[in-house]
């Protein structure tokens, strides 16, 4: 784990009235962090291994191979992590001058690094479709101009290749250094420092602006959706100048199974030591069960411990669910700890005592909500009046004590941006345009306040 992160107040950073600047320490190898994305140094035998030998079926995962040229010019260097539905490469694109891109007029010709996502046979054409190719080339098409767009991961490049185990669709976007969730190890105790939760939380607002302005509905922003971007991609290409992979699977050195590939995160590698933090942005990616505005592609949305009080009531719902989901997740950058449980006195997660917890927290549920809910889930909650009819919980802690120890005018200001992203009435929540002007993101971290 870092031993310390040096504050230097410099020079004003913008958008915000930020001077601070957040420096590595050069002692950041020494980090024992856990990293999910690492690959354990037991690697045979191990039929559960990463992905798992089983997803590699007809209509399943397709096995890529270190070396291999996809669509005549991505070469494959790495294997970059998995998800359930696919599985991600660090390519090298053979011919950086003459391929077609997405948006031919952005200046991606020379790029050589690229991230390819290689879909399941199962996500097209297999009758469990999802749309993240549709949605993708609609976000990146539509205005490259807007603030946001630099925050969203966006498509470069998309084809399709044929397997052993079916038709894959792969997705060529840009290389990300490591997810949110990873970035918060290198953190003690997993905590954000509060000058990158505030720029990450604009950024993050300018690209569900974009999102929103463009019909589409993310519906599940979660820590490993929220990818770190690489500052400078040179550092990468030394890197693997300097570096070996790891071998393929049909080697003693690999996995278990004839498939499997370990993954080589570049988490420890994407910026060099006493690199300015401030300078490390995010984007928002995995855009595989958004949904359009007009027309919902699921209705089982959302990680169920960010999800918006009209999710759980089984309400009609849209882009605010969004603004909901962010607001969940802000306070855990800071404290490290979901802003919500669900667990009963049993254990077990139950809806009812989320949506008390929510109540507790927040503000009363409002009449007009309650009603539009699935009556088998809000009857047993609430009564008559729109009040819990039977508390369950045994303590609750307020957002003031959970923030206790910032800055009383910061604490403040924060706090009505928490109570901003999470109102409970939908028709009331703030969208995120506005949220980008909000009091909180003029807070100047150089003289508190």
């Amino acid at each position: 784990m870092i031993s310390q992160l040096i504050l230097v107040l410099r020079r004003r950073y913008t958008p915000f009235s930020f001077k601070a600047k957040f420096y590595l320490s050069p002692q950041r190898a020494m980090s024992t962090s856990p990293d999910p994305h690492s690959a354990p140094k037991k690697l045979l035998n191990d039929r559960n291994f990463e992905e798992g030998e089983i997803r590699y079926h007809k209509g399943g995962f397709h096995p890529v191979r270190l070396g291999e040229i996809y669509n005549s010019k991505y070469k494959v260097l790495r294997k970059l992590g998995y998800g359930r539905y696919s599985t991600v490469w660090l390519v090298k694109n053979q011919d950086p001058l003459t391929h077609n891109t997405v948006l031919a007029n952005h200046n991606n010709r020379a790029q050589k690094l690229w991230a390819m996502k290689v879909l399941s046979a199962e996500c097209y054409g297999a009758g469990t479709d999802v749309f993240e190719l549709e949605i993708m080339q609609h976000l990146t098409e539509k205005n490259p101009e807007h603030e946001g767009y630099p925050y969203i991961s966006t498509l470069h490049d998309s084809f399709r290749h044929e397997g052993p185990n079916g038709s894959h669709v792969c997705l060529i976007m840009k290389v990300m250094g490591e997810t949110l969730s990873t970035f918060a190890n290198w953190f003690d105790n997993r905590q954000i420092p509060h000058p990158l939760v505030h720029l990450y939380s604009w950024q993050l607002l300018a690209a569900l602006d974009y999102a929103h302005s463009c019909g589409v509905i993310h519906t599940d922003i979660q820590p490993r959706n929220i990818m770190m971007k690489i500052p400078d991609e040179s550092v990468i290409e030394r890197y693997l100048e300097t570096s070996e992979p790891v071998s393929n699977p049909d080697t003693q050195e690999s996995a278990a199974g004839s498939n499997v590939v370990a993954t080589q995160s570049l988490r420890d590698v994407y910026f060099p030591e006493n690199f300015n933090l401030m300078n490390v942005h995010v984007a928002l990616g995995d855009w595989g069960v958004a949904s359009w505005v007009d027309r919902h592609l699921t209705e089982h949305i959302q990680p169920v411990l960010l999800r918006s009080p009209e999710v759980l009531l089984e309400a009609p719902w849209g882009p605010a669910v969004d603004i909901w989901n962010l607001g969940a997740l802000v306070p855990e950058m800071i404290y490290a700890q979901q802003t919500f449980s669900g667990e009963s006195p049993e254990g077990k997660y139950s809806t009812h005592q989320h949506l008390e917890e929510i109540a507790t927290l927040l503000e009363p549920f409002p009449k007009s909500l309650l009603d539009k809910g699935n009556r088998e889930i809000v009857k047993p909650v609430f009564d008559e009046d729109g009040n819990i009819s039977e508390k369950r919980l045994t303590r609750s802690v307020g957002l003031e004590q959970r923030f206790k120890d910032m800055p009383d005018n910061e604490r403040n200001k924060f706090i009505e941006f928490v109570r901003a992203l999470m109102t409970v009435d939908p028709e009331k929540r703030e969208s995120a345009k506005v949220l980008m002007d909000h009091p909180w993101f003029k807070y100047d971290y150089s003289i508190g306040g």
